[in-house]
């Protein structure tokens, strides 16, 4: 969503697009950098909860039920390993009696739960302190094209491969590799790697097309990451996170804005009423302007009240879980934020579970899973606020509450 976002919905917003990433997200671009970047600051100062404003009136609920699943996802890995790559956090041992102690709060106990079992750190360094969100859209589909559905959903393709250069990186002990995206996306040709082609230049091969939408709707799901599918029978599918071909994210509603052809407007609906009147071949071409293409696997939904597989593995959860920059959180951090919503503060304890291009920008850039559908849409769209972080850290165990 790594999945993500995916695309995410208000940073879409700020490039002239109403629309994470967790999601799963377009990688950085397929040339790697060969400059080593220099590491931006990162702090965790130790603190006290009630210097956590809004603290005592937020709601905690949603955190717990997102820490049990990431809990069970610790539960199949090795005790002494490591929680994630992040600048934090530990071995997941350190994580075990706060999962275990989880298991048994009650409801209106969460916050008393994790002022028992953890311990805050108020998170400063360089990048943008900023809190957007993101949601699980649904859409209409069908399964052979038909009308307005013509724009298809594809699967991974068969000849794309995956480099993981962060391990080269460690095997080779080089900086300059350091300094390059931690994956590339490509084929093979030969015995050599090539960049995947752009959008413009992807084709379908057989039986690649598992459902059709509308143009408009694909690239929605494209941006967000993943979406429900819904039927004419009335049945749903998950359209999840497979694969992207490699390229950084562009918005094509905002290069139709910057041509002066949304004047009502550069949004969703703008976008698909332009491409319902010019028709699918220009809408193909209005999409070709963003060469970022997000690949899809149908999936059943085993619990409609719960979100796609975040870049964790592990199923979102709504207002308990969050996009981050694995670069500093591990996947399972537990991160209260301080920003406003609406007019009001927002104040929320969340879990870092999901990541996404435009929210690798530092320790202190989050992106709140909102929920699904149109009402959650409507809100991650207005959630953009400048925003303050703390991570809850395990106490040793044995350790008093202070």
């Amino acid at each position: 969503m790594t999945k993500a976002p995916h695309g995410i919905w208000a940073m879409a917003v700020l490039a002239g697009l109403s629309a994470c990433a967790s999601r799963p997200a377009p990688e950085a671009p397929t040339t790697p950098a060969v400059a080593t970047p220099v590491q931006p600051s990162f702090r965790l100062t130790p603190t006290q909860f009630d210097a956590l404003p809004g603290w005592a009136q937020s709601e905690a609920a949603p955190a717990l039920a997102a820490f049990r699943r990431q809990c069970d996802a610790w539960a199949r890995r090795t005790p002494s390993d490591p929680v994630g790559q992040g600048r934090h956090g530990g071995a997941i041992s350190d994580w075990l009696p706060a999962c275990r102690a989880g298991l048994t709060v009650g409801p209106g106990q969460e916050r008393a739960f994790f002022e028992a079992y953890f311990t805050p750190q108020r998170v400063s360094g360089q990048g943008e302190a900023r809190l957007t969100a993101y949601f699980e859209p649904i859409i209409e589909a069908r399964r052979t094209p038909e009308g307005a559905f013509t724009e298809p959903f594809l699967s991974r393709p068969s000849d794309m491969v995956t480099v993981e250069l962060s391990a080269f990186a460690e095997a080779y002990d080089s900086d300059t590799l350091r300094g390059a995206p931690r994956r590339l996306t490509g084929r093979l040709n030969g015995d050599r790697v090539q960049p995947y082609p752009e959008r413009r230049a992807i084709q379908p091969t057989a039986g690649q097309a598992f459902a059709y939408a509308h143009p408009a709707d694909v690239y929605n799901l494209q941006v967000q990451g993943s979406g429900r599918l819904r039927f004419p029978d009335g049945s749903q599918a998950r359209a999840a996170f497979a694969a992207q071909n490699g390229y950084r994210w562009r918005s094509a509603i905002g290069a139709l804005r910057d041509r002066g052809e949304l004047s009502n407007g550069a949004t969703w609906g703008n976008f698909k009423a332009w491409i319902t009147q010019r028709g699918p071949v220009a809408g193909r071409e209005a999409l070709a302007a963003d060469p970022s293409y997000v690949f899809f696997a149908e999936e059943p939904i085993a619990d409609p009240a719960i979100g796609p597989r975040g870049a964790a593995n592990v199923n979102l959860t709504p207002m308990g879980s969050l996009a981050v920059d694995p670069d500093y959180h591990p996947y399972g951090a537990l991160l209260f934020v301080a920003a406003s919503f609406d007019g009001a503060p927002f104040t929320r304890l969340l879990v870092a579970q999901d990541t996404g291009g435009a929210i690798r920008r530092g320790p202190e850039r989050g992106d709140v899973f909102f929920g699904v559908g149109p009402e959650a849409g409507a809100a991650a769209e207005r959630m953009n606020s400048p925003a303050q972080f703390w991570a809850l850290s395990p106490r040793p165990a044995g350790a008093p509450v202070s």
